[in-house]
């Protein structure tokens, strides 16, 4: 992390836009929540800072290997204990219970977590999970059975949105859906997002600039996670 860091002060003047420009190609991975909801709509403000990058968006629920380089920089759910590889902790964010409004007035919803088994759940594909972060379901409750899985975040969540059932969805998800009522009768947890690259693309100037910009624009809205 202490290295990352050394690396993102380095990049900084380059994102603003200050000296060479920078060319290749750089792909992220990254889960399709953070993906599709965060990302996509902002790299678009850096490929116009730098005209020569290309910049390849692999928003999928996968693992990536960096060491083969399947991707340059992978936003990941856990911190890597192997490899040679650079993490830097990106941001925490928080999951919680969610169902339409059209679900609440249809079903009506849960007052308590036992009452939780008498809905239809929305969740993953057991088998298809990526990481054990993601195997959360026991920890809004323990007899949590998923009647409707889905081995999409972004899925489950539009799932949720049709009035299919009741979900967990990231909250910075959840919130740009005004069709959608927390279901509050278990906290949200919380997780984390990590962005990781190898070493041996550390030099990589385009790469720099790319996790840099990713960065900082997490810093900037911070507040959408929590």
């Amino acid at each position: 992390a202490e290295r990352m860091e050394g690396d993102m002060i380095a990049a900084r003047s380059t994102i603003s836009g200050e000296g060479d420009d920078v060319s290749g190609t750089v792909r992220i991975g990254a889960p399709d929540g953070f993906g599709v909801a965060f990302l996509a709509k902002r790299l678009g403000e850096l490929t116009a800072l730098h005209r020569e990058l290309t910049i390849q968006l692999v928003p999928v629920p996968r693992s990536f290997s960096l060491s083969r380089r399947e991707a340059d920089i992978a936003i990941t759910v856990e911190r890597p204990t192997e490899g040679r590889l650079v993490a830097g902790k990106l941001v925490d964010y928080s999951l919680g219970l969610f169902a339409s409004c059209a679900y609440a007035e249809a079903h009506g919803l849960p007052k308590t977590a036992a009452e939780l088994g008498q809905h239809t759940l929305i969740g993953y594909v057991p088998d298809l999970i990526v990481s054990p972060s993601l195997d959360y379901a026991g920890e809004f409750s323990a007899d949590w059975r998923t009647s409707f899985a889905i081995s999409s975040a972004l899925g489950q969540a539009e799932a949720v949105r049709s009035g299919a059932g009741i979900g967990i969805l990231h909250t910075f998800v959840a919130r740009s859906m005004p069709e959608l009522v927390s279901v509050d009768v278990v906290a949200p947890i919380r997780r984390a997002y990590w962005l990781v690259y190898h070493e041996s693309v550390r030099p990589l100037r385009r790469v720099q600039i790319v996790a840099s910009f990713i960065t900082k624009m997490v810093e900037r809205e911070r507040s959408l996670f929590v």
